[in-house]
C-alpha cells in the first residue's frame, strides 16, 4: 500500500516539473526574444546617433572660421544641396555601422542581426535664411549672448532714444541752407543792391560768405570731409546672384524655419546684439575685412550699393546729415554763439545799407556754421577721432572767425564721444531689419564664395537642424520606426 502511494507520488512530481519547466522554458524564450528585440532597436537607434553626428561633424568650415557659427552646407561644394543630399549622407554613414563587411579595414566582422535601413527620410530641415534670415540670426544672437555682457548695448539703446528723440535723421541741412541764401538775395535784388565785395572794417563783406557758401555746398562733400593721402577700397562686387536678389526673385530653398526649442530673436535688444555680431565679424571703413569681396561690409549691409566707394559715401551723406541735426539743436541753444553772428551780420548788412535784412543774414551765417561745424564733425571721425551725439558749448571746433576767412580745418581731434564705429552701430540699430538680415547673408555668400572648394556657395542650402524618420528591418522581420532631431543646440 505504501509502495503504491510513494509511486503515484513520483508520477506527480514528475508531471508537476514538466509543466513547471515548459512554463519557465517559454518565459526563457520569451526574455531571449525580448532581449533580441531589444538589442535590435538598441543597436538601430545607435546607428541612426551615429550617423547624425556624423553628418553634423561635416559643418562648413569658413562658416565657422569667418563667422563662428556652425551650419552644414548641404551642397558639399556642389552645385546644388537640400535635405536630399543630406538623407544621402546619412544614409552612407549609417551603411558602415548596419553592414561592418563592407568596410576592408574590418576583416571577418559579422553582423548576426542582419539590420536595414529601409527607410529614411528628413520631414524637417532648418535652413539659415528661413525666415528672412531669422535661423541665422537665432545662431548669431546665442553666440554673443554666449561671450559678452550687455552694457553697450543698453548704452548703445540709450544713444538711439537720443537719436529718434530729436528726429536726428530727418533734417535736410542743404536745402534749408541753399533756401535761405536764395531768400536773403532776393531781398537784396529787391533793394536794389548789387555789390557784395565790400568790407566791413573789421574784414567781413557778403562776397566772403557768399564764397563761404558755394565752398561748403558746392565743393563736394566726400572731398571735404575724407583726409587727404588716405586710400579708398576700389572693390566691386561682381554681378552674380546672391542671396537678397535671389530672395526678391522667390528663387531660394525653404525650411521649416526655427524649431522648437530655440529662442527666437525678437525686440530691439535682440536686434542690437545682432548688430553688435555683425560689427564684430563684418569689415567696414574704420577696420576693413581684407579676405571679404567687399571691405566695408557693414557700409554694404546699411546701402546695399555694389562697390565699396558707392556705400562710403552713401553713410557719409547720412551721417553729415544727423551731425547738421545734431549741431543745429547744440547750437539752438547757444546763446553767445548767435549773438557773434548777428555782430557780424548786423555790421555786413550796415554797410549793405539794408540793416533790416540782418537778422535773416545772421540765420544764414549760423547755419554755415552748423554746416561747417558738421564737415569738421565727419572729418574727425574719418581721421580716427570721436564726435557726441549732441555737443555742448565747449565741444565745437570751429570758430566763425576762422570760418570767415576760408579756414575750414577745424581744431585737432577729439578723444571724447562717439567713433565712427559708434556712428555705424547706431545706424544698423535703425535700418529696415529684414534689409539688415538679408544683406548681412549677401556677405556671407561673397565671402564664403572667394575661398577654395565654396566658390558655388549658397546660404539657403546651409542647415543647422534636421529632424528624421528612420525605419529599420532585422533579419526576422521585426520593423523598427522612429524618429530624431539633431541641431547645433542653443
Amino acid at each position: 500500500m505504501c509502495s503504491t502511494d510513494k509511486i503515484q507520488e513520483n508520477g506527480y512530481l514528475t508531471i508537476y516539473l514538466a509543466l513547471v519547466f515548459g512554463i519557465v522554458l517559454s518565459l526563457l524564450f520569451a526574455l531571449i526574444e525580448g532581449a533580441a528585440i531589444g538589442a535590435v532597436r538598441a543597436q538601430a537607434e545607435i546607428i541612426a546617433d551615429l550617423g547624425l553626428d556624423s553628418v553634423f561633424a561635416e559643418y562648413n568650415r569658413e562658416i565657422l572660421n569667418q563667422y563662428g557659427l556652425f551650419f552644414i552646407d548641404s551642397s558639399y561644394g556642389k552645385n546644388n544641396g537640400g535635405a536630399g543630399i543630406v538623407e544621402a549622407h546619412l544614409s552612407d554613414y549609417m551603411s558602415y555601422n548596419m553592414e561592418p563587411e563592407i568596410d576592408k579595414s574590418m576583416a571577418g566582422k559579422k553582423n548576426l542581426l542582419k539590420l536595414r535601413n529601409p527607410y529614411i527620410e528628413i520631414d524637417e530641415i532648418a535652413y539659415a535664411s528661413d525666415e528672412n534670415g531669422m535661423v541665422w540670426k537665432a545662431q548669431a544672437v546665442h553666440y554673443m549672448k554666449a561671450i559678452y555682457g550687455g552694457d553697450l548695448i543698453s548704452i548703445l539703446q540709450e544713444q538711439m532714444d537720443l537719436v529718434t528723440g530729436n528726429e536726428l535723421c530727418t533734417y535736410d541741412a542743404t536745402q534749408q541752407i541753399i533756401q535761405q541764401k536764395h531768400e536773403f538775395e532776393k531781398a537784396l535784388n529787391q533793394n536794389t543792391i548789387v555789390e557784395y565785395g565790400e568790407e566791413s572794417s573789421e574784414g567781413y563783406s557778403y562776397q566772403k560768405v557768399s564764397n563761404l557758401f558755394d565752398d561748403l555746398v558746392g565743393g563736394g562733400l566726400f572731398q571735404l570731409v575724407f583726409p587727404k593721402g588716405e586710400s579708398i577700397s576700389a572693390a566691386v562686387m561682381d554681378s552674380e546672384n546672391y542671396f537678397s536678389l535671389r530672395q526678391k526673385n522667390g528663387k531660394i530653398n525653404q525650411g521649416t524655419g526655427l524649431h522648437e526649442g530655440v529662442n527666437k530673436p525678437e525686440g530691439i535688444v535682440d536686434e542690437l546684439i545682432y548688430g553688435e555680431y555683425l560689427m564684430k565679424m563684418y569689415g567696414s571703413y574704420a577696420n576693413p575685412k581684407d579676405m571679404g569681396l567687399l571691405s566695408y561690409q557693414i557700409e554694404y549691409i546699411l546701402y546695399g550699393k555694389k562697390s565699396d566707394i558707392a556705400n562710403l559715401k552713401a553713410f557719409v551723406e547720412r551721417l553729415f546729415a544727423m551731425r547738421i541735426a545734431a549741431n543745429a539743436i547744440s547750437m539752438a541753444k547757444d546763446t553767445m554763439r548767435k549773438e557773434e553772428a548777428e555782430i557780424i551780420a548786423t555790421a555786413i548788412c550796415t554797410l549793405l545799407l539794408v540793416p533790416q535784412l540782418a537778422k535773416a543774414l545772421a540765420a544764414l551765417i549760423v547755419s554755415m556754421w552748423v554746416f561747417a561745424e558738421s564737415i569738421s564733425d565727419v572729418r574727425q571721425l574719418f581721421e580716427g577721432g570721436k564726435v557726441p551725439l549732441i555737443k555742448d558749448s565747449s565741444e565745437w571746433s570751429t570758430s566763425l572767425t576762422r570760418l570767415l576767412n576760408g579756414d575750414l580745418s577745424g581744431s585737432k581731434k577729439s578723444t571724447s564721444g562717439l567713433s565712427y564705429q559708434d556712428y555705424l552701430r547706431i545706424f544698423l540699430g535703425l535700418m529696415n531689419k529684414n534689409d539688415k538680415a538679408a544683406r548681412s547673408l549677401d556677405i556671407v555668400e561673397m565671402d564664403i564664395r572667394q575661398t577654395k572648394g565654396n566658390e558655388r556657395f549658397r546660404i539657403d542650402q546651409c542647415t543647422d537642424y534636421i529632424q528624421v524618420g528612420f525605419g529599420f528591418e532585422d533579419a526576422k522581420g521585426h520593423s523598427f520606426v522612429f524618429r530624431r532631431r539633431q541641431c547645433y543646440c542653443n
